[in-house]
């Protein structure tokens, strides 16, 4: 066998159309009702429900994380 030729059994065939069919339209709206969108959200609260133990070793280092954030979020805002 020569180098220009090959087994097709080995190789994948992909074939390609030159008149390839249209995708259908939805008939929809992406549009959707705020309402029905968090029709069953919740208030988070304080927010002690969503923090995860152990991400800061102390209440000083959680304090001054949240300084250094409010801090970037006014920076961000002038």
């Amino acid at each position: 066998m020569s180098h220009l030729e090959h087994d097709v059994d080995d190789e994948e065939v992909i074939t390609v159309s030159t008149n390839p069919q249209p995708i259908p339209a939805f008939n929809g709206s992406d549009r959707v009702d705020l309402d029905e969108l968090f029709r069953e959200a919740r208030p988070v609260g304080d927010g002690s429900d969503l923090a995860a133990p152990g991400v800061f070793e102390t209440p000083e280092e959680l304090d001054e994380f949240l300084a250094w954030l409010r801090a970037d979020r006014a920076a961000g805002l002038a």
